[in-house]
């Protein structure tokens, strides 16, 4: 009986020895950020043509990316030249700064093209001041490959995310619920944003340079609207649009308009807080 137990319990040993090494072995890349664990579907790291190492990591709409000012292994802290981090999510994208971030990315092993390390950052910031911090970070086997557009995920635009447009039609009010914003023209000099609910669509030209004031609104030109119900398109023969703020950065625009068309309908009461 005692020679089976032993038995058991070296099976069960063996067992939970090669589990726990397949898990090591497989390339990972992750961190607590403000106490939340923080795993990568996507994981790489990229020399750049500066001779800089650039290690990034996403998962869904966020994404880490650090640098190291060399390929060597040893540590590098925030702040030196060329050792810097971001984090990006949906809505913000935190940076690392010489004056108010600390941090230090740890280079342990570089072998058969893999990197292995540790990392952690503490008060990246965003534009509103808001910070995050990531400590218990670590990478193992990361592979070294080229560059790819993989490599910087386009993250979609808030403004356009949580877009909104509402106007009066002939009195009554209109909400939409599909938006779109394009470019067009030479050297995307203009942008069109487009709102529709089921039956009707609004939509709004304006140049990508637009600062705030008020302008003229036609159905033609730089500045110009249409209405469109079931289909029926017309374009609008006076009105004004006021542009309250328009950061070209971030490609976010809000403002009131109102129209008539030349088929006699009124838009009245327009507002809109849009992305590009």
């Amino acid at each position: 009986m005692k020679k089976t137990t032993t038995l058991i319990l070296l099976s069960f040993f063996i067992i939970t020895s090669c589990s726990t090494d397949i898990e090591i072995n497989t390339p990972a890349l992750q961190a607590s950020v403000e106490g939340e664990l923080f795993r990568t579907d996507f994981k790489k790291a990229v020399i750049k043509d500066d001779g800089r190492l650039m290690i990034i990591g996403h998962s869904g709409t966020e994404t880490i990316r650090f640098y190291t000012a060399t390929t060597k292994e040893g540590k590098y802290k925030l702040g030196q030249s060329n050792v810097e981090s971001s984090f990006e999510t949906m809505d913000s994208k935190f940076l690392s700064t010489a004056e108010e971030s600390e941090g230090e990315i740890v280079i342990t092993e570089i072998s058969n093209n893999e990197i292995t390390g540790t990392f952690y950052f503490k008060d990246l910031k965003d534009t509103e001041g808001n910070t995050k911090s990531f400590s218990n970070g670590w990478f193992y086997k990361v592979p070294i490959g080229d560059e790819t557009p993989e490599d910087t995920p386009e993250v979609p635009n808030p403004c356009l995310t949580n877009a909104t447009l509402t106007a009066n039609v002939d009195g009554t009010p209109i909400e939409t619920d599909t938006h779109s914003a394009e470019s067009f023209g030479t050297d995307n000099s203009s942008i069109l944003i487009k709102a529709a609910n089921f039956k009707e669509e609004i939509t709004i030209i304006f140049p990508i340079d637009a600062i705030p004031g008020t302008y003229s609104l036609t159905g033609s030109g730089d500045y110009s609207a249409t209405y469109e119900y079931k289909k029926d398109k017309a374009s609008a023969v006076s009105g004004e649009i006021t542009i309250i703020s328009h950061d070209q950065e971030t490609r976010c625009i809000s403002g009131t308009f109102y129209f008539s068309t030349g088929g006699d309908t009124e838009i009245t009461e327009g507002v809109f807080d849009f992305g590009y």
